[in-house]
């Protein structure tokens, strides 16, 4: 390695185990190893690609929190009715939530396709929150009351989110 006489090791995650873990795991027992070494023996990672998958992830978890915060912001600009607003704060923080839920359950790890589709996903949420509160508080501008206007809205659009989405 770099000219010098050296021993690479690579090590590969087996299929199915989260590569990130194995890292970690390596990382952690990389002092122990290097400890039970001869003087002059040196351990050295040459490669790390987790970096990158470590980096995705957390442009997703700021791109979930940024569409979170925008859309409330949107709402509340737009319709300027703390319900309204409360609402989709509190809807699509949850339907995160389920997911991941419902994926822990299942078994299932994040990896970039995965976290590609809850990006995908979340939009869906967000654009059917808005419809929904935008043809419920029409309902209400034209003097129905809040729970007539959240039946006649649910009901009228309803479907057609449902259909939309689940595609």
């Amino acid at each position: 390695m770099n000219a010098n006489p050296a021993i690479v090791l690579n090590i590969q995650r087996q299929p199915g185990t989260n590569i990130i873990s194995v890292v970690d795991t390596v990382q952690a027992l990389l002092p122990q190893i290097e400890a039970s070494l001869p003087q002059g023996i040196r351990v050295q990672v040459i490669t790390d690609r987790t970096t990158t998958i470590r980096a995705s992830v957390r442009d997703v978890e700021f791109e979930l929190l940024l569409t979170t915060v925008l859309v409330v912001l949107v709402i509340f600009l737009f319709l300027r009715s703390p319900s309204a607003t409360i609402i989709p704060g509190i809807a699509v923080p949850l339907s995160l939530v389920g997911t991941f839920a419902v994926m822990y359950l299942l078994g299932y790890s994040l990896d970039n396709l995965s976290l590609m589709a809850l990006t995908i996903s979340t939009g869906f949420v967000v654009d059917d929150a808005i419809v929904m509160i935008e043809n419920i508080s029409r309902y209400i501008e034209m003097g129905e009351s809040a729970m007539q206007a959240a039946l006649k809205g649910a009901a009228e659009i309803g479907f057609t989110i449902v259909s939309l989405t689940s595609r």
